[in-house]
């Protein structure tokens, strides 16, 4: 079996929720739940925060966690996982953002199994139906990311617009009439994926939608999809704090 490490790149400095990540939630940071989603994985060997925020890192210690402190150099969440591997060995890493809550243990180990099994896949995330009362609200609202999909499963694009654009729909619900794709925050890389990924400078596209994960489509790597039904909320606004409810 592969020797997987998982790591939850963490800051405070968040531009439309700052501080989410310490947000009191019955009496947890909110990053208490994410880690211990993760760490419920069976076939995950080592479980990190990365951050450069001392304030997180005493939290995370205050609930068990281990902590690496990264320098304030990267921009992205992809970039302190990087940072925060280092020299560290592992065949698989995965990257879960700090404010996915209702993420489900199993739900890693299914992509960890796939990728084990499947030395193919270089890179791997999970994508969700987008629907339901609120789902034409979800596939307007820019804060959360659509991606599209081809034949072998594997990612086409990722958007903060609805894509792809639906033409034809008239006055009726766009979501009704085909299976848009949330996505996820969650990654699968093979080690030396990772290590190629701050190799590449930041691409326009990636810049433009401010995607970390369209660096490696414009690299020209395939990300491969894994659909899931589980409930998470990516808490990136006060406004999705509502939703917590349902999880």
């Amino acid at each position: 079996m592969a020797h997987v490490t998982a790591i939850i790149p963490a800051r405070l400095a968040s531009r439309r929720f700052a501080r989410k990540v310490l947000y009191p939630l019955k009496g947890k940071p909110l990053i208490f739940y994410i880690w211990r989603a993760v760490r419920q994985a069976k076939l995950i060997d080592r479980l990190f925060v990365a951050t450069d925020s001392a304030e997180i890192g005493r939290a995370v210690n205050g609930f068990g966690g281990a902590v690496i402190i990264t320098s304030k150099k990267p921009r992205n969440g992809t970039e302190r996982v990087a940072e925060a591997m280092g020299e560290m060995k592992s065949d698989i890493v995965v990257n879960i953002q700090a404010d996915n809550l209702g993420l489900s243990g199993a739900v890693l180990d299914r992509v960890i199994r796939a990728m084990d099994q499947d030395r193919k896949i270089e890179v791997a995330t999970l994508a969700r139906k987008i629907g339901g009362r609120d789902g034409q609200k979800d596939l307007e609202n820019p804060n959360v990311v659509k991606v599209v999909e081809n034949a072998a499963g594997d990612a086409v694009w990722f958007s903060r617009s609805p894509i792809p654009f639906l033409r034809g729909a008239g006055r009726r619900r766009a979501v009704d009439l085909f299976p848009y794709l949330e996505h996820i925050g969650v990654y699968f890389f093979r080690r030396r994926v990772l290590s190629e990924y701050v190799s590449w400078p930041q691409g326009r596209a990636e810049k433009a939608e401010s995607l970390e994960q369209l660096r490696f489509l414009e690299n020209g790597k395939r990300i491969r999809l894994y659909k899931t039904n589980k409930g998470i909320i990516s808490v990136d606004s006060r406004e999705a704090l509502k939703l917590i409810k349902n999880i």
